[in-house]
């Protein structure tokens, strides 16, 4: 009896969202375009972009809207959207051959889905990831909080990257067997918002401003040091944490968002960089905190927190437990060129499932729907990986042996393990993958099912 209210109460955020609520009507064209993305003194690049922006059009909704999008595949290649984050009906997901046919050139296909959660989230091909969000396809979904905090401004920057050549064309060599094999496909020019970083955040002291971060580059991870501030954390994969301060530096991998507030504490005039630190030799600017020479107005209290979403929070106790091998990559006697990564011993080829007419790949595990799951990624390469799981949200384990803040995403260090729980939330087959998109394409992909049942009950969260 539990497991079948448990199954109804699934179903209910989606379906009260949808009832009284105001449906957003959109349109994304994916097409290809000319766009300045180094400044006036460069040439034009050739891009594809969503309503010839990149990114394209941030996306803003209510919290309980329906959002509905007609999107229309005006590019060279067939193509899809996926809402990453957003926990929505396995129809929706926007994978080509496993929840959708894909979209061919000329075609339109309707989105239709409610947002049931407040928060930062994004949108992009799930196709040849590797060039589509390489050219610059992706953009911003920005759902609003019933009761938004009290802000002075509230700021996203898209951070991303190209790879250009000298005359500031998109170089054409996607999903190289080297970067397959290695870290992926790194650009040469960090961007912002689709402009040459780094992007300037004017302030004036006293302001408390909102910064959402979003990592849309198709394999570089960031790791980004905020000079003479400590933000409050406030939100991670568009969820709301308990706040805290930010350390010195934070790794921001490929699909990651963080919601920052940022207590503006200097003195008029002063300046401070961000920057992004992976590669210590070759450290990127992000952005820059400017003051104005205005004087400081007062101070706000201490912030608290943004309001939670409706999650299901997991019930480790009889918890089912799954493992994830990840295998393959340089280095590694795995790889071949049919499939240089491993996932539980199977190379998937995202590309191999498009055409909606062959067969989808076997899921990985089935779970019932309810089940909190416990999941232990083994990365037994010398490459980063973030994972990221499809219609799902968890938490992981942190260092300290507790469980941290709801995520869509969690980055798996070489040659480490990292331990995540959730609830098997919707019916259907999901994604499971590497972020870094040739990773992905190469063979790190594969799905999950949730089943229509349940026997391990989940509670939800207020």
């Amino acid at each position: 009896m539990g497991c079948a209210t448990l199954a109804a109460s699934i179903a209910t955020p989606v379906a009260w969202s949808a009832r009284g609520s105001r449906t957003r009507d959109q349109m994304l064209i994916a097409q290809p375009s000319r766009l300045s993305l180094l400044g006036d003194d460069y040439p034009s690049t050739e891009v594809w972009g969503f309503n010839n922006m990149i990114p394209g059009p941030v996306l803003r909704a209510n919290q309980g809207d329906v959002l509905r999008v007609r999107f229309r595949n005006r590019l060279p290649s067939v193509s899809t959207i996926h809402w990453h984050g957003i926990r929505l009906p396995n129809a929706m997901d926007g994978v080509p051959g496993i929840t959708q046919p894909a979209v061919k050139p000329g075609q339109d296909f309707v989105y239709e889905f409610p947002l049931p959660d407040a928060g930062t989230f994004w949108y992009h091909p799930h196709v040849a990831t590797y060039e589509q969000i390489g050219r610059g396809l992706y953009g911003v979904i920005q759902v609003e909080e019933r009761e938004p905090p009290d802000v002075d401004e509230d700021v996203t920057w898209v951070i991303s990257d190209v790879l250009l050549t000298k005359d500031a064309a998109i170089s054409p060599n996607f999903k190289s067997l080297h970067d397959a094999a290695h870290a992926g496909r790194l650009g040469n020019i960090v961007l912002v918002n689709g402009q040459r970083g780094p992007a300037v955040l004017d302030v004036r002291a006293g302001q408390r401003i909102r910064l959402r971060l979003l990592n849309a580059a198709s394999a570089r991870i960031f790791r980004i040091k905020i000079h003479g501030h400590q933000p409050l954390v406030v939100a991670h994969d568009g969820h709301p944490c308990t706040p805290y301060r930010l350390g010195e530096s934070f790794y921001f991998s490929p699909g990651n968002r963080m919601d920052l507030m940022l207590d503006c504490t200097g003195a008029p005039n002063a300046q401070f960089e961000i920057e992004d630190e992976f590669f210590p030799a070759m450290r990127n600017k992000v952005g820059l905190i400017r003051y104005g020479s205005r004087s400081a107005q007062g101070l706000r209290k201490p912030f608290e927190g943004l309001s939670p979403n409706g999650l299901f929070e997991p019930v480790l106790a009889g918890a089912e437990s799954v493992k994830m091998v990840l295998e393959g990559g340089a280095l590694s006697n795995k790889a071949t060129r049919e499939a240089i990564w491993l996932m539980n011993g199977k190379g998937n080829d995202h590309g191999s499932h498009m055409d909606s007419h062959g067969a989808q790949p076997d899921p990985l595990f089935t779970f019932e729907q309810g089940c909190t799951v416990r999941c232990l990624i083994d990365n037994r390469t010398a490459w980063f990986h973030p994972m990221h799981f499809h219609g799902i949200v968890f938490r992981e384990r942190l260092p300290s042996g507790q469980w941290g803040p709801f995520k869509d995403s969690t980055l798996v260090w070489p040659f480490k393990t990292q331990e995540i729980a959730f609830v098997a939330e919707s019916p259907g087959d999901w994604m499971i993958h590497c972020h870094v998109a040739e990773h992905q394409h190469s063979g790190l992909m594969g799905t999950f099912r949730v089943a229509s049942l349940c026997k391990t009950p989940a509670t939800p969260r207020a």
